[in-house]
């Protein structure tokens, strides 16, 4: 057995505990029911407020916890690999919240007659476990980033680990046979097309949810090996995106999800979802790694040294998605047709985009390059509000003209769209670029 979720069994797992969890639970399943859908519903939602919400906080806080205690050097310099700790951390941590989940998952299934029980508590095993995953991978970033625990960090990541766990109930197109779970599913949901093949929405999202708990999983390995200073190359988050862009595209198809959000050919459509689904993820991982300067500037010598492949092992995540965003324009504008995204010219709405994410890149980067870089992701959080929300709103008081200096995809000439991200984009750049001179005027190169 794991040693780590051995440790966790004797801590997690008392006597006591053992004997308190079932009697309170069978005390509750005692009471009338409340939720107007008998024992099951009532099950239901112990289970999701045991794993979903309970066992979240628990994983998001497995790693800070260790560090506020003192004790995670200690676990670093011990023999555990990377993969040992990683799930060791995740399912130990959460041992108590599953037992008390497993009761209530026998008692959902054997609580009502309804046939899709079984598949709809399968459905709600692999959410929580999604969600549990995604708590636990943000929660040890938010160590790495800050080296200590903090109420507010723990907090978070616990809430995006709830929010993708109800978006993964919703997404597992659960029954809507017990009042409770009518909440996530919008009634008979019809056959998916994705690639042009019409797939079971039941099946569909059942690999789905697997996939993306496999990748949050991986996510944890690979950000403990960081942790533990191994060596690693550089290939899931760019197996990740890819993965990403191809399931997202797939959606553009004729009858499927996304075929009326642009009017394009569906090759040109699946290309530009494709290209927004990279561009996100390159925020997403702009918000995620923190950016020493002293890193970029080794960064920058192993390029003129010609050192390539320390450069692709030095890469950061956001640098490797937006390279992929721009590479799936280039093949978009080289294969589309005429078209239109928005209320502009295909090709201006797509260079603009790109221009204007160059801009966020960089109001990223000049802040990360102050003295004290502490709250630079805040900082960039409002500096980008107030750039596509406070400011649109405002110059939109007397039309919807103005909208082109914002976003790219806004109707106007494209000459304006280009000129507006282009200027903008420049802009920052040079900003950028002072405020780097400045940082190393007195340092020897």
């Amino acid at each position: 057995m794991n040693p780590e979720i051995k440790r966790s069994a004797w801590e997690e797992l008392s006597l006591r505990r053992l004997i308190a969890m079932p009697l309170i639970l069978g005390a509750i399943f005692s009471l009338p029911a409340s939720l107007g859908g008998g024992t099951a519903d009532l099950a239901a939602v112990l289970f999701i407020v045991i794993t979903l919400f309970w066992g979240t906080r628990q994983a998001a806080d497995a790693v800070p916890t260790e560090v506020s205690e003192r004790t995670w050097d200690w676990q670093r310099l011990s023999t555990l690999s990377a993969w040992q700790l990683t799930w060791g951390k995740l399912f130990g941590s959460t041992l108590f919240s599953w037992y008390g989940g497993l009761i209530c998952l026998i008692v959902f299934v054997l609580g009502d007659e309804q046939p899709d029980l079984v598949r709809d508590a399968y459905i709600m095993v692999i959410a929580s476990l999604l969600a549990q995953s995604v708590a636990f991978l943000l929660g040890l970033q938010t160590v790495r980033l800050r080296g200590h625990r903090t109420r507010v960090g723990t907090l978070v990541s616990q809430l995006f680990g709830i929010v993708i766990g109800f978006w993964a109930l919703q997404a597992g197109n659960v029954s809507d046979s017990l009042a409770v779970l009518s909440m996530f599913t919008d009634g008979i949901t019809p056959a998916i097309v994705w690639y042009g093949f019409r797939i079971d929405p039941g099946l569909f999202a059942n690999v789905s949810l697997v996939l993306f708990l496999l990748w949050s999983v991986l996510g944890g390995w690979r950000l403990m090996k960081r942790e533990l200073q191994y060596p690693t190359r550089p290939w899931a988050w760019p197996a990740f995106t890819l993965f990403c862009c191809i399931y997202a595209a797939g959606h553009f198809s004729p009858g499927g999800d996304l075929i009326d959000l642009f009017d394009l050919d569906v090759f040109s459509g699946r290309l530009v979802v494709a290209a927004i689904v990279s561009g996100l993820l390159t925020y997403v991982a702009l918000f995620w790694e923190d950016k020493d300067p002293v890193q970029f500037r080794r960064l920058l010598r192993m390029a003129g040294s010609g050192k390539w492949a320390a450069v692709l092992a030095n890469t950061q995540s956001w640098m490797v998605s937006y390279a992929l965003t721009i590479l799936i324009v280039v093949v978009l504008l080289i294969t589309a047709s005429t078209g239109e995204v928005g209320g502009v010219t295909l090709w201006a709405a797509m260079i603009g985009a790109l221009l204007f994410m160059a801009r966020d890149i960089a109001i990223n980067l000049y802040f990360w390059l102050a003295p004290r870089p502490g709250r630079a992701n805040i900082s960039t959080l409002i500096a980008l509000g107030i750039l596509y929300w406070v400011l649109p709103i405002t110059f939109s008081v007397g039309g919807d003209g103005s909208l082109f200096l914002f976003y790219s995809f806004a109707p106007a000439e494209p000459f304006m769209v280009l000129a507006a991200s282009g200027v903008q984009a420049g802009v920052m750049a040079f900003v950028v670029m002072q405020r780097w001179s400045a940082r190393f005027a007195l340092q020897p190169s």
